[in-house]
């Protein structure tokens, strides 16, 4: 059993409460908040200094504050010796990004980022397919997000929005569907891309709409992402084009198969989960990986490229939306 204590206690603050009190082999023990609720069931902090100086059972600290202070919480926390799981993005910046993971190393303590979604069944079976090469050569990837965030979104929290604390959509809202990516293929790397401001143009700092091409390692792949749609969010998929078969999976969650038309291999729409949050199965994860002393598919160091993907991308946009080259390659960690 793994003591967890969680700072940050907004919208996804609950959610992790939740994902926690559901797993068996963790312990919520503590809330760090300025503005703490009265019915709380564990002890409450109101300051991180407080937190830091007082408790000495947190195995791991939940870091669920905005984008922006990502960097400055995990490091304070690891310096004070404590694990930490840092919710999506891990940092704004590659920079900050090699700097928490560096800490850690020098602490010889763990970063762990919340990419729940590779714990979806979906994304599991294909990546069993690509490892496997059950699909053959690969061709094309194509990642199409249709979403809608609008004006009353970004007014639920001042943080939304804004380059130093929100980041962009691509780290806010899509950096999930980019770090599958990462988790099916060995090296993904930007090599184009362009944004524009649809809806958004006096309600927040970066633009709200874009298309991306990458590589997959031999594939070619294109990302096409908005939150300018009307009214709703309306879908979001990822599709496959390669030598051996078709496969498209979908929804915000990835949660399920659309069609999967494989040469050699069978595959229902049983695949199909109504499961939507993979919280529970990140804190089960994490903890075992803390038991056990287990490599996890949640360490910090998988999510380094995602970081300088989305920093190219961002780049390259908004440098005129011309395709150029920059490249974050001379950015390295060893880890131990």
């Amino acid at each position: 059993m793994k003591n967890f204590s969680i700072l940050g206690f907004g919208h996804i603050g609950r959610v992790h409460q939740q994902a926690i009190e559901e797993a068996e082999n963790a312990q919520l023990i503590s809330i760090i908040d300025f503005n703490l609720p009265e019915d709380l069931s564990v002890k409450g902090y109101s300051t991180l200094e407080g937190f830091l100086i007082e408790d000495q059972e947190t195995d791991v600290v939940v870091i669920a504050t905005p984008n922006g202070l990502h960097r400055e919480h995990a490091i304070r926390c690891l310096k004070a010796g404590k694990n930490v799981l840092i919710e999506k993005p891990i940092a704004l910046t590659v920079e900050d990004t090699v700097e928490i993971l560096r800490v850690a190393e020098e602490k010889k303590l763990r970063v762990f980022t919340s990419m729940q979604l590779r714990f979806s069944p979906v994304v599991q079976y294909v990546k069993n397919l690509i490892d496997n090469n059950c699909l053959g050569k690969i061709f094309m990837v194509n990642i199409n997000c249709y979403w809608n965030r609008n004006k009353n979104y970004y007014k639920l929290r001042e943080w939304h929005g804004s380059h130093e604390m929100d980041g962009g959509v691509l780290f806010t809202q899509f950096s999930h569907f980019i770090d599958i990516m990462n988790f099916w293929f060995d090296e993904v790397k930007c090599t184009a891309s362009k944004s524009y401001n649809f809806t958004h143009e006096q309600i927040t700092d970066f633009d709200d709409s874009g298309c991306i091409n990458f590589t997959a390692n031999d594939a070619i792949g294109n990302m096409i992402y908005t939150t300018s749609v009307f009214n709703k969010n309306f879908e979001s998929n990822i599709t496959i084009i390669s030598e051996k078969g078709t496969i498209k999976i979908g929804d915000q969650y990835l949660n399920q198969m659309i069609y999967s038309d494989l040469k050699n291999v069978c595959c229902s729409q049983k695949i199909s989960t109504e499961q939507k949050n993979f919280h529970s199965n990140l804190v089960t994860e994490i903890s075992d990986a803390m038991l056990f002393n287990n490599e996890s598919l949640l360490d910090g160091k998988n999510a380094l490229n995602l970081v300088k993907f989305i920093t190219d991308a961002n780049f390259m946009a908004s440098n005129n939306n011309k395709e150029i080259t920059r490249t974050t390659d001379n950015y390295e960690i060893s880890h131990a």
